[in-house]
């Protein structure tokens, strides 16, 4: 008995190799839909592998004719929207109708079965190649209808230069090979029907690779026309050089939330014929019914079998990082006070806010935002000043979006996502952006004058961004609100008009100002030291995730005597600086690598917060 059981166990260990071996030996880049179907459990463990992921060609930085139908690609992104459940079959039976004899296929993965028109008038399958009279049985007890979540997934919106490269850097290099007899059929092939694999569908013209309607109707070409624009279907929230949209689809019940960035890895749907179809809902109306139904060579499909949440970066040698922490930040900070004429307490709080990330949320409390509001620069000398500075942030931090705020921006631009019902979408705004994405407002060009409904909606939504990390979309009949974790730094001549809890009234040196041109270029010289850059970006990234920090309750104590003392002496001090002060210990104790709060270090901290205060106008008690 013993025996038996050794043999039934080495032959089970021997045939569970040699199907991983199996598995191993098809490239990954060759699996179909169908062979992961039959393969699921292995292909799974295989795809545990960061290096066979870089095998997996990266649909971000790929050109669609380079990338056949079915493949299996990567994506990268945020999710922008969220449609209804899709249903489809999960398996229906299939009948060959010379023979009579029938078997049952999976309908995962795949958007629809792809038929030939045979002398009968029933569909029958392309891939069938050897018996092409086949036709589903739509009505079969075998066939198992299922449903499947869709989600419209964009580039990562505000991804700087550096951050695409690095991604681009994981991907292994891809090579495609091309098979037209196999992979492409021309679409003047009239003998092509698309049947979706829960419903019949109707044939209807659309567009046309170039945004060209067919319609016998002039008022409908006209309204699609413009329904269907590329920025209308794209529907990115800032303009994103050389950015993607897919449509996504799941079948693991995983629940996604909007904003959130991840990777998918699914097989791509290219099929042209995917937009020509028509829903049979007849409360869908023309446009909806276009723009859930865009152009794969503009929005493709991409079923997905695997979904990476990217919470934050992989910095592989924190440790080394946190140990040179003292010696990155001084590099940083130099180069920040020389950016800011010369003021290092500036400097010092800029680095705060670069690593400042929300950790608690407490009713309207939101602790962890360090919004910053940066005055008193030579505006008129340097007008380009914020915008040649973001230029040094963006080097340093992986997403960022610089916003100009006139009262025409504020009183035209659409910066709360709204809900379209016509189109059935949510139609992004330029707020839509994804955790950690630095947002830089310039008001130097903001002038007097009367803000619109418009313009007091636009400004209530960046006041609760900046002050609770909150927005709230426009659903028309009513508003959703959405937690954000966007760090977002002003530029403006005076204090902000949007309430900002952290001002710093520059002190510019003279000299520094003077050879202001000299400074941008040494700065440009001293970040060309490769190792120096990759160490500051590491340096924010590393330390932004540090989760543990410890306030002991001697220092707790310490902390409120000192805020009492504050208090009675400082008349621009009331009690809501609590909070900032306590993130800024707590961002300033990180910046040198250290987890737990000294006295030495609190000092130092109140020093810099009472030089901060002695700088602003006082207020009247």
């Amino acid at each position: 008995m013993i025996s038996l059981l050794c043999y039934t166990r080495a032959f089970a260990e021997k045939h569970s190799l040699y199907r991983i071996f199996f598995i191993l030996a098809v490239e990954v880049r060759d699996w179909t839909p169908e062979y992961y179907v039959s393969n699921q459990s292995n292909c799974q463990e295989i795809l545990k592998s960061p290096d066979i992921l870089t095998k997996i060609p990266l649909l971000n930085n790929a050109q669609l004719h380079d990338i056949k139908d079915k493949e299996l690609v990567r994506f990268r992104g945020m999710i922008q929207d969220m449609y209804n459940p899709e249903y489809y079959f999960k398996q229906y039976e299939v009948k060959n109708t010379n023979t009579g004899e029938s078997d049952i296929r999976c309908g995962m993965y795949m958007d629809a079965a792809r038929c030939l028109i045979c002398s009968s008038g029933v569909g029958c399958f392309e891939n069938s190649l050897s018996h092409p009279h086949e036709e589903i049985l739509l009505y079969s007890k075998n066939n198992q209808n299922s449903e499947r979540q869709t989600y419209v997934m964009i580039s990562i919106p505000g991804l700087n230069d550096w951050a695409k490269e690095e991604s681009m850097n994981t991907q292994a290099p891809h090579t495609m090979i091309h098979n037209d007899s196999t992979n492409k059929r021309s679409l003047d092939d009239n003998d092509l029907e698309e049947m979706d694999c829960s419903e019949p569908v109707t044939k209807k013209e659309k567009v046309s690779a170039d945004n060209d309607v067919n319609t016998t109707d002039a008022e409908g070409s006209a309204k699609v026309q413009s329904v269907l624009s590329e920025d209308h279907i794209l529907n990115f929230p800032i303009p994103i050089d050389g950015g993607k949209a897919c449509i996504v689809k799941l079948y693991n019940g995983t629940v996604l939330k909007l904003n959130q960035v991840i990777d998918v890895i699914g097989f791509i749907s290219l099929d042209p014929l995917l937009s020509t179809i028509q829903s049979s809902d007849d409360e869908m109306n023309e446009a909806e019914i276009q723009t859930h139904n865009p152009p794969t060579s503009l929005v493709p499909r991409l079923h997905a079998v695997k979904i990476i949440e990217l919470t934050k970066s992989k910095i592989v040698n924190a440790p080394e990082i946190i140990s040179k922490a003292q010696l990155i930040r001084g590099d940083l900070h130099i180069i920040l006070s020389q950016l800011l004429f010369g003021d290092t307490l500036a400097a010092d709080y800029l680095i705060c806010h670069l690593l400042s990330t929300v950790y608690t949320r407490r009713e309207f409390v939101c602790l962890g935002a360090f919004p910053l509001n940066i005055t008193n620069f030579p505006a008129n000398k340097f007008k380009t000043f914020p915008k040649e500075f973001y230029n040094f942030l963006r080097l340093f931090v992986n997403k960022s979006h610089f916003l100009e705020i006139t009262l025409e921006n504020l009183n035209e631009l659409a910066l709360i996502p709204k809900k379209d019902y016509e189109c059935n979408r949510l139609t992004s705004g330029i707020l839509q952006l994804s955790n950690n994405t630095h947002l830089v407002l310039d008001e130097t060009s903001l002038t007097p004058g009367t803000l619109t409904a418009t313009g007091r909606e636009n400004y209530k939504a960046l006041s609760d961004l900046l002050m609770f990390q909150k927005l709230k979309y426009d659903f028309q009949f009513y508003t959703i609100e959405y937690e954000t974790d966007i760090p977002i730094l002003i530029f403006s001549d005076v204090k902000s008009f949007i309430p900002c809890p952290m001002q710093i009234v520059l002190n510019v040196d003279a000299d520094t100002e003077n050879l202001y041109s000299q400074v941008i270029e040494a700065a440009h010289q001293y970040l060309k030291d490769d190792n120096r850059l990759v160490n500051i970006r590491q340096y924010i990234e590393t330390l932004k995730h540090t989760g543990s920090f410890n306030f002991n309750g001697e220092m707790a104590k310490i902390i409120q005597e000192d805020f009492v003392k504050l208090l009675n002496e400082n008349r621009n001090i009331n009690r809501d600086n609590l909070h900032a002060l306590m993130v800024f210990a707590k961002f300033m104790t990180l910046s040198y690598g250290q987890t737990a709060l000294d006295m030495d270090r609190w000092k130092n901290i109140v020093q810099l917060e009472m030089e901060r205060m002695s700088r602003l106008p006082q207020r009247r008690r």
